[in-house]
């Protein structure tokens, strides 16, 4: 068997006299093994459904398979030297066997004995067949994404077949985290139990993680889906989606209502492991999660500096608050807010040709601050600014606090009824803050950023 880090190889076994005829058949092994014996007429188990190929009259018939094994009832029998094939492309074929005959050396100046038994090796050779592909990301048939691999090296890596890629020569193997149990994939996605359905059933499901080597530094946590029961006042009471184990000074927040298609980065470098992921819920309400979970280098590309909680990449994107979304796909009950206690950094990867960055405002803002008499700092439908408008709850835009109603730091538009765009030029990285104590909150934010050009940095 040849093994290469990034191709799966498949091998032709060996020959066995059977009956009177010599029978190969390949099998698709990570070691060299000696595969089934098989007779004709007889069931053959295989790893997929055998494909029938008259190598003399197309096109190809497929046999019936059951419990793993062809249909014996409906197995065509082998003609003497016909090759048969199957979608994975294993090949089984037979040839009837030959008297016995002594062994015949070639002269040392016998060129046409030489050229026979040459011709013999190459027919030989030509049972061989190596299949190479890729070990790339692929879509399983729930819509996770997997890597293609072979299927014996899906199993060892306690991962789960979910179709097939590379032409049918590989499956698209998916490493899920199932509750109550152990993993230290790379690569994983936590599910609800009936995913891609919502579960209704009230839930106590918990994972452990380990790490995939000594030196993992982050984890990324992306939110394919997130839907569960929204916080009352701020605060995740009923269901709750936990994280713990990572690095003392960087803790994760409790997290809860729906917040799919956002992600947050856990650091872990400074700790052993292992983590462990809980969704608890309390009542018997549908709730729907798809969570995938990559354990993340230094050096890997994803990476995030230290200390940001969400990382963004590209010249363009979105910047939203936890359960800010007010549209459910699966109908669960939603109050859409942010939620108490929060203290973290946004992140964004500055292009190699920006200048500054650009933010405004073209959804629903609401970042609540009220005195000590419980009323409201700043009136409805309006921005504010600075510590004595923004005492406690607040967005941090280059060094500016903002809150309120609208997105306006007062330096392009001065009527604070108004949404205005505000424009950080500083140099260094690009980070936003938002901060929310224990008391009221809001529906929270959703900001458009955009990278401007150093070529064109007045094309606001």
């Amino acid at each position: 068997m040849f093994l290469h880090e990034k191709y799966a190889v498949i091998l032709l076994g060996f020959i066995k006299l059977i009956n009177g005829q010599r029978w190969n058949i390949t099998y698709i092994k990570e070691s060299v093994k000696l595969p089934l014996l098989v007779k004709q007429q007889d069931a053959i188990k295989n790893i997929g459904d055998l494909m029938y190929e008259d190598m003399s009259s197309p096109p190809v018939i497929r046999n019936a398979i059951s419990g793993g094994f062809i249909n014996k009832s409906k197995n065509i029998p082998l003609s003497n030297g016909e090759a048969e094939k199957n979608e994975k492309n294993n090949l089984v074929f037979t040839t009837k066997s030959k008297p016995k005959r002594l062994i015949q050396r070639c002269a040392l100046n016998n060129t046409r004995c030489k050229t026979r038994k040459q011709r013999k090796r190459t027919r030989f050779l030509e049972v061989f067949q190596i299949v190479q592909f890729e070990h790339v990301a692929c879509t399983s048939d729930n819509g996770l994404e997997g890597t293609c691999l072979h299927e014996y090296e899906c199993q060892s890596t306690g991962g789960t077949a979910l179709g097939d890629c590379a032409d049918g020569y590989g499956i698209c193997c998916v490493n899920q985290f199932l509750c109550d149990e152990k993993s230290a994939a790379s690569v994983g996605w936590f599910n609800n139990p009936d995913f891609p359905s919502p579960t209704s059933e009230r839930l106590s499901c918990a994972f452990t993680l380990e790490k995939a080597s000594a030196n993992i530094k982050q984890l990324r946590i992306d939110f394919a889906a997130f839907e569960l029961l929204p916080p009352t006042g701020g605060v995740c009471q009923q269901d709750q989606f936990v994280i713990s184990g990572q690095n003392i000074n960087n803790i994760m927040p409790i997290l809860c209502g729906i917040n799919t298609g956002q992600h947050v980065y856990v650091e872990v470098g400074d700790v052993d492991g292992p983590f462990y992921f809980a969704v608890q819920t309390v009542s018997s309400e549908s709730r729907l999660f798809s969570i995938k979970i990559t354990q993340l280098l230094e050096t890997d590309e994803l990476a995030a500096p230290s200390g940001c909680l969400q990382y963004f990449k590209g010249p363009q994107g979105y910047l939203e608050s936890f359960n800010y979304r007010d549209k459910s796909d699966i109908g669960i009950a939603r109050i859409s807010s942010y939620l108490n206690n929060l203290n973290y950094a946004m992140c964004i990867d500055r292009e190699s040709q920006a200048c500054s960055i650009k933010y405004s405002n073209e959804d629903e803002m609401q970042i609540v601050n009220y005195d000590s008499d419980g009323l409201p700092i700043i009136p409805p439908d309006q921005a504010g600014v600075e510590i004595f408008n923004c005492p406690s709850d607040w967005l941090l835009i280059a060094a500016t606090r903002i809150c309120g109603y609208r997105l306006n730091d007062g330096s392009v538009i001065q009527d604070f009824t108004l949404n205005a765009p505000i424009i950080d030029s500083n140099a260094g990285p690009i980070v936003v803050w938002f901060r929310s104590d224990e008391g009221y909150v809001g529906r929270g934010f959703k900001l458009n950023y955009q990278q401007i050009s150093c070529v064109n940095p007045t094309s606001i």
